[in-house]
């Protein structure tokens, strides 16, 4: 079998397609053929053959609306069936590489000659899917996630943390960090009890940080909440190190995940340190949906918190209560603003 027969090679006729929908952003059938001067049975023949080498997929049942799908997740695809191969094969699999790496130096943005993009931003939940397995399955060493459990914590990262449908290797830990309030979810407090028993450790932070996993320390993914078929795949070193550095910073200062009992009632002290939290994100510019899936809430709920310390300040908009606060921490000379109850009392 020739590894040609799992991904054929481009030829021109691809490349030039594949670098026009980039450049685009993606585009309909029609103006694509008519930017490329093709005619529309040819244009959909090449499209066929991007489809095929999985480069390129429809936004429409119809097939009338194409984007090109990112190299780097086209390079996890194929991979993985790939890596038994026998020596005889591996020419061939380093040209096909190469091929894929050279295309990296296209950007999304169709800026040529940028070399590959630091960030990539993968649409669509099965690619992302894809992606996730792909990365999950070689790692050996850790999976580090935050917030990929409670309101509004997308599906995919639960899979991943539980190991449900997206299985990570035995020889890899797990941690996983989640907001203080969502100890107080009862869906939440039995996935704990699984990530807990398989091995696993589960914190919960005061840190309000988006939902992100990271993989050996090597590729992080930041991911849009409530599964919007977004997210964002960081390779580069010095990012990456940053994020894991935010992260572990969050680790260290948090608290075992601890179970509420029998009762569901939010203690006073997590309360206000909720609200202060809801306060500083909303003088930062974030929308309450947003504030909500940072700190593990219902959007309700968000927003009665708001309407509550709007009263308790005195506050006319969002930028007034949150220099208030400011004014309080520095007063105080500390960053606990308007709580001064210890947060992980439960």
């Amino acid at each position: 079998m020739d590894i040609t027969q799992l991904m054929p090679l481009m030829g021109e006729e691809e490349l030039t397609a594949y670098q026009f929908l980039l450049a685009s952003g993606g585009a309909k059938l029609e103006r694509l053929a008519s930017g490329l001067g093709w005619g529309a049975g040819r244009t959909e023949r090449v499209l066929s053959r991007l489809r095929r080498m999985k480069l390129a997929r429809s936004r429409t049942e119809d097939r009338s609306d194409w984007i090109a799908v990112h190299p780097e997740t086209a390079k996890l695809q194929y991979a993985e069936p790939l890596s038994g191969v026998i020596d005889a094969w591996q020419a061939q699999l380093d040209g096909m590489r190469e091929q894929l790496n050279a295309l990296s130096s296209l950007s999304v943005d169709g800026v040529q000659g940028s070399g590959t993009s630091p960030v990539v931003t993968v649409e669509g939940v099965s690619d992302i899917s894809e992606l996730l397995r792909g990365c999950a399955a070689q790692c050996t060493e850790e999976v580090f996630a935050v917030q990929p459990l409670g309101q509004g914590a997308p599906a995919l990262a639960r899979e991943v943390v539980s190991q449900a449908s997206v299985p990570v290797p035995s020889s890899a830990g797990v941690r996983v960090l989640l907001p203080h309030l969502s100890r107080y979810d009862a869906e939440v407090r039995d996935c704990a009890d699984r990530i807990s028993a398989s091995g696993g450790e589960v914190r919960t932070t005061a840190a309000s940080l988006p939902p992100l996993i990271v993989f050996d320390r090597s590729v992080a993914f930041l991911l849009d909440g409530e599964d919007t078929g977004r997210a964002h795949m960081v390779r580069h070193e010095a990012l990456v190190e940053f994020i894991v550095h935010m992260a572990v910073s969050a680790w260290a200062t948090s608290v075992a995940f601890r179970r509420t009992g029998g009762s569901n009632r939010i203690p006073d002290c997590l309360t206000q340190e909720t609200k202060t939290a809801i306060v500083r994100l909303l003088a930062a510019g974030y929308k309450d949906e947003v504030v909500a899936r940072r700190l593990g809430i219902g959007v309700r709920t968000c927003r009665k918190y708001i309407a509550e310390m709007f009263g308790d300040l005195g506050a006319q908009s969002r930028f007034q209560a949150g220099w208030i606060v400011r004014d309080h921490m520095l007063e105080s000379g500390s960053g606990s603003g308007m709580s001064a109850a210890d947060p992980h009392v439960a």
